[in-house]
């Protein structure tokens, strides 16, 4: 598995298409699974690894009408794998453009071992944020789940 790092800055056109960067893209393949992600962002997941997350989180679900099971329907429901058109864009649905608050300016992310797409300002919201912005905590957090 590729790890993806970065942070890009551009823009989503008239008709909702995207370029996720060359350096993303090549590890994310040419069909990957976008969806509705946390934090008001959307997930780019390279095909068979969104095969492989979804296999892992959702087999046992029984069903019933339980925490698992509205995650299942929440992101299944926002997922799409679009194709890559002749000038390397991506259609993002309206549904996700809007979940996301995408007006114009976007930010994509290299997140470990998914992209993840965000509006300018809900990254900028999201960086600013007094909860999060302690980086120190945040790697203390990591040194005890690993």
């Amino acid at each position: 598995m590729a790890i993806l790092t970065g942070e890009y800055r551009h823009q989503i056109d008239e008709k909702g298409r995207i370029r996720i960067p060359a350096k993303l893209k090549e590890l994310l393949g040419s069909s990957p699974m976008i969806a509705r992600g946390s934090n008001g962002c959307l997930i780019v997941i390279e095909k068979n690894r969104a095969e492989e997350i979804l296999r892992k989180s959702f087999d046992t679900d029984d069903f019933s009408d339980n925490e698992n099971t509205r995650a299942l329907r929440i992101m299944m429901s926002s997922a799409t794998f679009p194709d890559e058109d002749k000038q390397g864009r991506f259609q993002l649905p309206p549904n996700l453009i809007r979940d996301a608050g995408i007006i114009k300016n976007i930010v994509t992310i290299g997140a470990y071992d998914r992209a993840e797409i965000w509006s300018e300002e809900r990254w900028e919201a999201y960086l600013n944020d007094s909860e999060r912005s302690d980086f120190d905590t945040c790697l203390r957090s990591l040194k005890k789940n690993g």
